[in-house]
């Protein structure tokens, strides 16, 4: 269980686990490094998001624009810029991939998780951010507060995205005597380590030809979990 998973406990509950973890995490910090290394891992859901963001603004906008009667030769030169700066929002900000940083010491492993988010994205993102609270506002001293029925999703939308920024997850996973299960997914180079410990489990992406080469740096602190190798994703999360 990691920072992610406080939010569904009680508020005593998550501020004795974040507790925990980051007491545990600065403690880990100080033992020898056995081994380490960053990863980059896409997220599953990203093109899914990026499909429906291009349906609904592209597919549903020209739909809209043709029952409206409007030509659609500068039309579509709009929406496919819209629709583009939408795709890119929602792939990079949205659904970004995540990087993570594993440390292997002879107590436990710790790790940090960040969304992998350019830094020049962020600076669109505020700018666009900025120029869309601009506009709104700008409607609405011309038109009116009728404006706001139509640019005030984009108002909030607009105020939310200029101040993002990437978010980063500490996790740990202490070494230990008790039963647990090591579930090996050898065809996606991952390991999930599972104990009844108060941290539960985590997961660990290896690099490239490297998923033999953790289990043997870690398996010696956990000769007393049991090994299962799985083959679909179903399996591994189960």
């Amino acid at each position: 269980m990691s920072e992610q998973h406080t939010d569904n406990l009680s508020p005593l509950q998550g501020e004795a686990l974040r507790s925990y973890i980051s007491d545990s995490y600065q403690a880990l910090e100080k033992e020898s490094v056995l081994y380490q290394w960053r990863i980059n891992i896409k997220q599953g859901h990203a093109i899914f998001s990026v499909f429906l963001v291009l349906v609904f603004f592209g597919g549903g906008g020209t739909w809209y624009l043709s029952s409206q009667g409007m030509a659609l030769s500068s039309a579509h030169l709009g929406l496919l810029i819209f629709t583009f700066f939408g795709m890119a929002i929602s792939r990079y900000l949205f659904t970004p991939n995540q990087l993570y940083h594993y440390h292997i010491t002879a107590k436990g492993i710790f790790y940090t998780q960040q969304d992998n988010i350019p830094d020049i994205a962020f600076t669109i993102a505020r700018g666009l951010g900025w120029f869309g609270c601009g506009v709104c506002v700008l409607a609405a001293g011309m038109l009116g507060p009728a404006a706001f029925i139509g640019a005030g999703a984009s108002a909030l939308l607009a105020w939310k995205i200029k101040d993002m920024k990437p978010k980063q997850i500490k996790d740990i996973a202490l070494f230990s005597s008790r039963h647990g299960v090591i579930k090996l997914f050898k065809a996606k180079e991952c390991i999930n380590l599972f104990s009844k410990d108060v941290h539960g489990f985590i997961n660990i992406y290896c690099l490239p030809g490297e998923c033999d080469k953790v289990l043997k740096l870690i398996y010696p602190y956990l000769d007393t979990y049991e090994i299962e190798e799985v083959n679909t994703w179903r399996e591994f999360g189960s």
